[in-house]
Order: structure tokens, then sequence, then C-alpha cells
């Protein structure tokens, strides 16, 4: 089953996602990375619709010409046509001998040099129309080349950049996530130490102090960092990693935004051009 093409309801779905202090940040990078997936759908649909919209405007346009001279080639079959039927009519009026009549005789000449001459003017039409036929045949075959080498440049960065994007995502939730790690060690063992240095300078740890136990000695420290550790390593873990990730997670879906609106700039140019909707482009493409 393909993956549907992203839209702009999907980028307001997961800006709302970013609002939610209940969304994980592993689940938005998984969902970011999805988006990401589905936008080279509209990537590969558009470079799709391109080609083939290229190619059609390519194939109806040589058609034409084509049809062009082939009527031309029915008009000059009927003149040659016309033409043998002269010519044989003037074989037939000397079949029975040169004519004594001056008059007769000079028409049948003028006749003869007409022939002569419209054979040669139909000759070089037809010359020159074989001529247009093989350039037309000569320029569609570059055109097409030309368009398979340009679809063929589309589809060899296309593929690397979203492979690109999906190991970027990657490499930011992997350094995140140990920046994460080192604030999260420090909150942890922070709170605990503030929590040991104040209750210390207050006086209230004061029976511990006639021991050399190091235990003892920071007895509040530990059951602090216990309790920490217990009920609240997981919410500090989880707002410093939302605190780390949501800058980077806004600035992927700008990104993304600008490129969604950029592929849909370049369909409407497509439409215009080819004066096919993408929607017609879809049905045809299902039908096939």
């Amino acid at each position: 089953m393909p993956i549907p093409s992203l839209s702009e309801k999907d980028l307001e779905a997961y800006r709302n996602d970013l609002s939610n202090p209940e969304k994980s940040t592993s689940e938005l990078f998984i969902k970011l990375n999805g988006l990401y997936q589905r936008f080279a759908g509209n990537e590969q649909l558009l470079a799709d619709f391109e080609y083939v919209s290229a190619l059609n405007s390519l194939e109806n346009t040589y058609t034409s010409k084509k049809e062009h001279f082939n009527k031309e080639i029915v008009e000059l079959k009927r003149q040659f046509k016309q033409l043998d039927n002269r010519i044989v009519a003037a074989e037939q009026k000397l079949r029975h001998g040169i004519p004594e009549d001056l008059m007769v005789m000079d028409k049948i000449i003028a006749e003869q040099e007409s022939i002569v001459e419209d054979q040669e003017k139909l000759n070089n039409a037809e010359s020159h129309i074989v001529e247009q036929v093989r350039k037309i045949d000569i320029e569609h075959g570059k055109d097409l080349q030309k368009l398979e080498q340009e679809q063929n440049n589309r589809e060899i960065p296309f593929k690397s950049k979203f492979s690109a994007f999906s190991d970027q995502i990657k490499n930011a939730e992997k350094s995140i996530g140990f920046k994460v790690s080192a604030f999260s060690l420090i909150a942890i063992i922070g709170i605990p130490l503030i929590i040991d240095l104040f209750f210390g300078i207050a006086g209230l740890t004061g029976f511990a102090k006639n021991t050399n136990n190091i235990i003892f000695n920071h007895y509040l420290f530990l059951i602090s960092l216990v309790l920490v550790e217990l009920f609240l390593a997981d919410k500090i873990r989880n707002r410093i990693s939302r605190m780390l990730s949501i800058s980077y997670l806004k600035d992927s879906l700008g990104t993304l935004e600008n490129q969604l609106t950029e592929n849909e700039r370049q369909v409407a140019r497509v439409e215009a051009e080819h004066h096919i909707p993408l929607t017609e482009f879809i049905k045809r493409s299902q039908v096939l």
C-alpha cells in the first residue's frame, strides 16, 4: 500500500503535537521522520507528473507536425496523379503522329514544357517534405533523449536527498539524547546536593557531623538522591528532552512547510504549462 502524500493538514496536526506536553519527544521524532517520508511521495509524484506531462506534450506536438506533412503528402500525391493524367493525355495526342497544324503542335509542345516544369516543382516539393519529416523525427528523438536525461537527473539526487533527511533526523535525535543525559544527570545530582547544602548550612544535620563516615555525613543527600530518582527523574528527563528538542523540531517543521509550498508551486507550474490538472493525472495513473 503506497504511503499517502503530505498535506497542509498533516503539518497542522504535527504543529498541534508540538504544543501538546503529553507527546514524548521520541514520538515526535518518529512522526517527523514519517512526515518527510510522506513528502518524498509528493516529490516523486511531482517528478512523474512533470515527466509524463512533458512527454505527452512532446508526443502531441510531434503528432501534430506529422499530421500536417501527411496532409501535404496526400495533396502532393493528388497532384502527381493529375500530372500522370496530363502525361497520358499528351502521349495520346502524339500517338497518331505529329499534327500538321502548327497551332496544335505549339499547344502540345507548351503542354509538354508545362508538364516538365510542374513535375520538377512536385519533385522539389516532395524532397522538401521528406527533408522536413526527417528533421522532425531527429528533433523528436533528441527531445525524448533530453527528457529522459532530465528525469534521470531528478531521480539520482532525489533518493539521496530524503535518505540524508532521515539520517539528519536520527543524528539530531541522538545528539539531543546525549545532551539530555548530561543535563539530566546534573539536575538529578544537583537537587539533592542543594538540599544537603541548605540543611547543612541550617545546622539540621549536626548529629551526623560527629562521625567521620562520609555516608552518614551526607545521609540527606543520599536520601534526596534516591527520592529524586524514584519520583522526579523521568519528569526531569522528559522536561529537558522537550526543551532541547522542540526548537529543532519546529525548525524542521518550518523547513518541511517551505518545501511543501515549493512543491505545490511547481505542481501549479506544470498544470499551467501542460494544461492538465494533477487530479486528472492521478486518475489516469490509477487506471493504468
